[in-house]
């Protein structure tokens, strides 16, 4: 069980605090003793209503002239310029929903997950084949910094149906003097509850990121220093095995019977990173034309992995442990399996390219010319044996952009040692014509050796299976289109994978030598009429094997009033829909931790009504979400994982505050 650290209060107080700080004098927007002028970025922003005395008065903010941008450290001579949204999507707190196509989880807000559309994974050197939590993950790569003039600061607090079930987040980025900004990235999910959760249920996530960057006043040297740390502790149940009597006298989620009753799993990820850049060239002449610039970049990345998986013996876990996964009972104490991988890369890289501008004034590269080197070691240990493995990777980029109507860029990779031969290759291109529409391209091509845990895994000290599969050759090809015309985005996609491994039914990885195919179609549609808006998102996919079982038919929509109150007041309040077709969906083992096939549940079409209200004022959002209302006329619960549904209807509520200053 997890520990029982946090208490209700400490939550609300630290609430409270964080909301404390909105009104105190150094946290406020908007300086009585200046005239101020509205923010030119507000969605609303009326320039008629530019004065004093007005309700837009309450959204007026200090001009910020030089604008915030965003950049990761992966490429910081490419920036995207940031705004402040209104309400689209704010109820969307639950990550599996907030990717543009949805992920089926266990039931449970930062439960382990998989894409619904499937797409191929990258790899990068060696891979254990542990991705249940790779939608939640957050690292030094991902992590946004920010080219800004004043302190940016983003507060989040979402509360469940019980005090216990929360999301809590912060952002916040600084400058300092002689050119260093600090950023730091907080996320936490705890979902600690009891009567809205099913047995052996909980879980903790916790996601820390911070950072450093060093920008030399002359703009030839940059220097990130960043952290990251993910943990999951998350209680292992293995699905229900027997549903909450309904209409009984305990008709709570928590009656509800499950396979295991005491299964644990802790993953953690700490990652160190120190990244260099040395520019030099791209001067400005007199007649101001900008030269070609090159960068000497260096990035040093210490990971250490550690994964640890328990199922202590419960003798009320033989229908898991003797009737339906025999194979798995290695050992008559229960079940453990760790993994601790601690990881060294070196990458060094050199390119060219000249600097320009976009139409929003965000710093890109004109065309780019990259190669780089890339070496890791690894220190691999997976109870009781350890082994070191090297990895060393020629890798290239290639870009062009002209124009913001028009870009194209590159990336290669080749392994030169151990996993030799394995390469990935991938490009992307949009051709803006404005009002004829935007054309975008995609492709990408990999050949990998097998995750370590398709080849091998440990239970208990003892293997429970050994393989040599061939490596894995997959290729995607997808285009779109959007017409402004009608407003609609179509996209059509193409996989082919060659040696596919999945789980089997009994949980162990098995190859196919044959060719799988996957067909996929989305289409993107938003309507607005007056105050209504009807947002459209589905998809369609055709696999021609069994072994993948995603739903072939899914669509999500949004159908909300939009509008303001009050001169002030932005409203939103509607229902959130979405729907599958019926599918036999995977299971989440969590002895041998992957989705695999099985055979006894199929699910039918199933239809999720959420309904929500939101609003926003200034810079403060609050939402109220009650989830599942079509618990109101059916009983039926979702299944995306087989053997563990959403729970009934509930309701969740949250807030936003940014600060400036």
């Amino acid at each position: 069980m997890l520990n029982q650290d946090c208490s209700i209060l400490r939550y609300l107080l630290l609430l409270s605090f964080l909301l404390s700080l909105g009104t105190a004098p150094s946290a406020q927007v908007l300086d009585p003793a200046d005239a101020g002028v509205l923010d030119p970025d507000d969605p609303d922003f009326d320039p008629d209503q530019d004065r004093r005395r007005q309700p837009q008065e309450q959204r007026q903010v200090e001009l910020d002239t030089f604008g915030v941008f965003a950049f990761q450290v992966s490429n910081p001579n490419e920036e995207t310029a940031f705004r402040d949204s209104l309400l689209d999507d704010f109820q969307a707190y639950d990550e599996s929903r907030k990717v543009p196509f949805d992920y089926g989880t266990t039931g449970i807000v930062g439960g382990a997950a998989y894409p619904l559309l499937y797409r191929p994974r990258e790899r990068l050197g060696l891979d254990l084949g542990l991705h249940q939590f790779d939608l939640y993950q957050r690292t030094g790569r991902t992590m946004s910094f920010y080219r800004q003039q004043r302190p940016y600061t983003n507060l989040k607090f979402v509360e469940g149906s019980e005090q216990r079930d929360i999301i809590v987040g912060a952002q916040f980025s600084r400058n300092f003097a002689d050119g260093v900004n600090f950023v730091m990235d907080y996320h936490r999910i705890s979902q600690r509850g009891q009567s809205d959760q099913y047995p052996n249920q909980n879980l903790r996530n916790t996601h820390v990121n911070t950072g450093f960057w060093i920008d030399h006043k002359k703009g030839k040297y940059d220097a990130f220093l960043s952290f990251a740390a993910n943990t999951y502790e998350q209680n292992q149940n293995g699905g229900l095995s027997a549903l909450p009597n309904v209409g009984g006298d305990f008709d709570t989620p928590l009656s509800a019977e499950v396979y295991l009753e005491d299964g644990f799993l802790r993953q953690a990820h700490r990652q160190w990173m120190i990244t260099q850049y040395l520019q030099f060239g791209g001067r400005t002449d007199s007649l101001g034309r900008t030269g070609r610039a090159y960068t000497l970049s260096h990035e040093f990345e210490l990971n250490n992995f550690y994964n640890r998986l328990t199922v202590p013996f419960n003798e009320n876990d033989t229908l898991f442990q003797e009737q339906r996964f025999p194979n798995l009972s290695t050992d008559i104490r229960g079940q453990r399996s760790v993994f601790d991988n601690r990881t060294i890369q070196n990458a060094v890289r050199l390119s060219t390219f000249r600097r320009g501008k976009s139409g929003d004034r965000a710093t890109v590269q004109k065309d780019v010319l990259e190669l780089g080197l890339i070496h890791q070691i690894h220190r691999l240990r997976q109870e009781p044996g350890d082994s070191t493995i090297n990895n060393l990777m020629a890798t290239a980029r290639v870009g062009f952009r002209p124009s913001d109507r028009f870009r194209v860029v590159a990336d290669g990779r080749l392994n030169l040692a151990d996993q030799l031969g394995d390469f990935q290759v991938k490009a992307a291109g949009q051709l803006d014509l404005e009002r004829f529409g935007k054309l975008e391209l995609d492709f990408f091509t990999q050949l990998s050796e097998p995750t370590v845990i398709d080849q091998v895994y440990n239970l208990t000290e003892l293997p429970l299976y050994r393989n040599d599969f061939d490596k894995v050759l997959e290729t995607r090809l997808a285009g779109a289109i959007t017409l402004p015309v009608v407003n609609i985005r179509t996209g059509l996609a193409y996989n082919l994978i060659t040696n596919y491994i999945y789980r089997d039914t009994s949980g162990l990885p098995q190859q196919i030598g044959a060719v799988q195919n996957i067909l996929q179609l989305t289409a993107e549609k938003n309507i607005k009429i007056g105050v209504l808006n009807i947002n459209n998102r589905m998809s369609f996919q055709l696999a021609d094997r069994d072994e993948i079982r995603l739903p072939k038919f899914m669509g999500e929509h949004s159908i909300f009033y939009g509008g303001k109150w009050f001169g002030v007041l932005n409203v939103q309040f509607g229902v959130d829909l979405r729907y599958f077709d019926g599918f036999r969906p995977y299971y989440y083992n969590p002895v041998v931790q992957q989705f695999q096939l099985q055979d006894d549940q199929q699910t039918d079409f199933f239809l999720q009504a959420d309904a929500f209200f939101s609003m926003r004022v200034t810079r403060f959002r609050f939402f109220y979400k009650w989830e599942q209302v079509n618990q109101l006329w059916s009983d039926d619960l979702l299944y995306l994982v087989a053997d563990n549904p959403f729970p009934d209807l509930a309701g969740r509520l949250g807030i936003s505050w940014r600060l400036i200053d």
